[in-house]
């Protein structure tokens, strides 16, 4: 969808991947920077590390406390982060009248869970859960998120366990699903299928040509879901109008990843 976008531009330019392992990315970085690049995008396991390594924070990088855009300006890392702007834009597309939000559940408190957390912890919901594998990280982010919460509204954390878990989910108009299961095709549900019930929606903002496990299982049981594709198509085109200094060509990006997913976004 990148190369897309400059294509329709007009310009030059390149868009490519390179895997860095977990652990690596404070020495791959240099390296980046050194062999000329003009930025990137960050993507899990490494953006709260991005976040520690990036010298100049843009104000979405600060709220999120993460990266997952990079920009080098005059050899100085600039960070931003555009999860949750790219969620927000993704969330109002596939439900227009979903905002103000009700009661949310985020399982998952990394990277994009994170992102999405402290957004919503700015501009309100009815309540918000959090649920992580490591309960201390969810604790953290609690600890972080109630001062600027500032009893505006319930926040709470919940320990990850079956009947903790089911419980919150009988009480949440949405669950936002920002864990890593679902990636690998033997991956179990991230929760009982039997857990979702209508009107409960599901927003999981990782994505598959083919529409996640977790989706597909959501829908199974009649409730509205939707996967993270929209989302990688507003992060991207948030992350390409900092680099081009110019709006996207959102109509170009989004036609490329329908063509390579077969979906009409």
């Amino acid at each position: 969808m990148h190369e897309a976008a400059w294509a329709k531009l007009d310009t030059p330019a390149e868009y490519f991947r390179i895997e860095i392992p977990l652990g690596q990315l404070e020495k791959a970085v240099p390296l980046l920077v050194q062999a000329g690049l003009n930025g990137w995008n960050c993507t899990l396991p490494h953006k709260i590390e991005m976040f520690r390594l990036t010298q100049v924070h843009d104000p979405t990088a600060l709220q999120a406390e993460s990266v997952n855009t990079v920009q080098i300006v005059d050899g100085k890392i600039h960070g931003w982060s555009t999860d949750a702007g790219g969620w927000s834009r993704a969330m109002s597309e596939a439900w227009p009248h979903s905002v103000p939000l009700g009661r949310t559940l985020i399982l998952g408190c990394g990277g994009v869970g994170q992102s999405i957390a402290r957004h919503l912890a700015h501009i309100g919901c009815q309540s918000l859960t959090l649920v992580n594998r490591d309960p201390k990280r969810a604790q953290i982010l609690l600890d972080q998120l109630t001062p600027l919460v500032a009893s505006r509204f319930p926040l709470q954390q919940v320990n990850w366990n079956p009947s903790s878990i089911q419980k919150a989910l009988s009480e949440t108009d949405l669950l936002v699903h920002g864990t890593t299961l679902g990636m690998k095709s033997d991956d179990p549900l991230p929760i009982s299928k039997e857990w979702m019930n209508p009107p409960l929606r599901v927003y999981d903002t990782l994505y598959s040509k083919d529409f996640t496990p977790l989706v597909q299982a959501a829908r199974e049981r009649g409730c509205l879901a939707e996967d993270g594709l929209a989302m990688l198509l507003h992060q991207g085109a948030l992350s390409f109008a900092i680099w081009a200094k110019k709006p996207a060509p959102l109509d170009s990006m989004r036609t490329a990843l329908n063509l390579v997913t077969g979906r009409n976004l």
